[in-house]
């Protein structure tokens, strides 16, 4: 049975969703491997996608992969056996181009010679075998492979930047926390159905209220239910 603080906390946690659905809207082109998964419903193009979003904008991605796509083909054959340049050209403007062309090659190749070059063979797994197979793959974390199985509707909440400050300063997790922690706290804040909305809806306010520099605490949404506010006045 939970406590009366764990309700509490629950409830908190519930007020704030419940805002941030009210005040804020979310729009696919935002978010890059939402968009892709709605006009593909490939799980590989969405974790070719997710791979270009590292360290770059999600626009700066979707540009990315319209170019790899058009000059190779985002299939993991034609990836595997593309020119490692040519992938570079491709991708340059979402950064670190060199890095993410040696992955993706490489992920492709593991694809096709693992797996028969199909992403079912992963994903058909029991969920925790789906998640730790997904991040032996090169450039997969856990925040790429969460994005993955949380578009797919599996179980889960990935965590970036955005979604880290966003819980963070509302209290939701610890100050000090990692990000299996704030995966593992906002799971047991939040129901299943919301799990999918949780982190688009904590990005978006990320970028448009809780910014990392210069928060906009006074026309925040939240702020009646955030300490943090206190701090920046």
């Amino acid at each position: 049975m939970a406590s009366a603080l764990e309700r509490s906390e629950k409830f908190r946690a519930h007020r704030v969703l419940m805002i941030l659905r009210e005040k804020l809207t979310i729009h696919d082109e935002d978010f890059a491997a939402v968009l892709v998964a709605k006009e593909t419903c490939d799980p590989f193009r969405v974790l070719i996608v997710t791979i270009l979003s590292q360290s770059c904008t999600d626009i700066a991605a979707m540009r990315a992969y319209k170019a790899l796509d058009k000059q190779v083909g985002i299939i993991p054959i034609k990836l595997s056996n593309a020119n490692s340049h040519t992938i570079e050209r491709a991708i340059c403007v979402a950064g670190l181009h060199r890095q993410k062309s040696k992955a993706i090659k490489s992920l492709s190749q593991i694809i096709c010679d693992k797996y028969s070059g199909k992403m079912n063979k992963i994903l058909d797994l029991p969920f925790q075998s789906a998640r730790e197979k997904l991040q032996e793959l090169p450039k997969v974390g856990p925040k790429t492979a969460d994005v993955l199985l949380s578009i797919l509707g599996l179980p889960t909440i990935s965590v970036d930047t955005h979604v880290e400050r966003v819980s963070k300063r509302l209290e939701l997790t610890g100050s000090k926390s990692k990000y299996e922690q704030i995966r593992t706290d906002l799971m047991h804040l939040f129901n299943k159905k919301e799990y999918s909305i949780v982190p688009l809806l904590f990005m978006a306010h990320g970028r448009n209220y809780c910014k990392a520099r210069r928060p906009l605490c006074p026309t925040c949404p939240v702020e009646n239910w955030c300490h943090y506010s206190m701090k920046t006045t």
